[in-house]
């Protein structure tokens, strides 16, 4: 497992991607633990003006953006704001953070949204821009009352499973249309 990590580590390394480690030395405020998954992109020229709360998890293929450079050819600046993101908040796949937004404790932000201004805590906020569409605790409740009644597997990837938990991974998603791994 250790062998499988280090090489991740220089695969990102070789592709130019971003590592939390990198990100935290370059003066990103994220003290506490953080799930971070790939091709994350935080403003590495401002990273110092991003903060993010412990216990968030980030998406792949998110971009936090601290500055804008949009009005540099009219007035010879580029604006830069804080990115404040606050505790417990998940960040889905392909969201754009631009500068000046905030997140409050334990939001989540759906996939593809793009997050400008004040976001509210304990929400759910999705689109262009990231409007708030319901509380992130009915969201939870309405999940955990689904596994109830839905199979749950223990995760593993698709390479490592067996050809029968595959299958009863796929029955599960022909007759509920979903299921949950941990």
């Amino acid at each position: 497992m250790a062998k499988l990590l280090w090489r991740s580590k220089i695969i990102a390394r070789v592709r130019g991607q971003q590592t939390l480690e990198g990100m935290r030395r370059a003066g990103l405020n994220a003290p506490g633990p953080l799930s971070v998954a790939d091709r994350v992109y935080i403003d590495p020229t401002f990273i110092w003006a991003v903060s993010i709360g412990p216990h968030t998890t980030i998406a792949h293929d998110v971009r936090i953006i601290a500055h804008d450079a949009a009005i540099k050819h009219l007035t010879g600046y580029t604006e830069v704001m804080p990115v404040i993101i606050g505790e417990g908040c998940y960040i889905g796949a392909g969201t754009i953070v631009l500068p000046g937004a905030t997140v409050g404790d334990g939001t989540v932000i759906g996939a593809g949204s793009v997050v400008r201004g004040n976001i509210a805590a304990g929400v759910v906020a999705v689109g262009n821009p990231a409007r708030a569409i319901g509380r992130a605790g009915d969201l939870r409740d309405r999940h955990r009352q689904l596994q109830t009644c839905v199979t749950c597997f223990a995760w593993k990837p698709a390479s490592k499973a067996t050809t029968h938990e595959l299958e009863e991974m796929q029955s599960a998603l022909d007759g509920h249309g979903r299921f949950y791994v941990p």
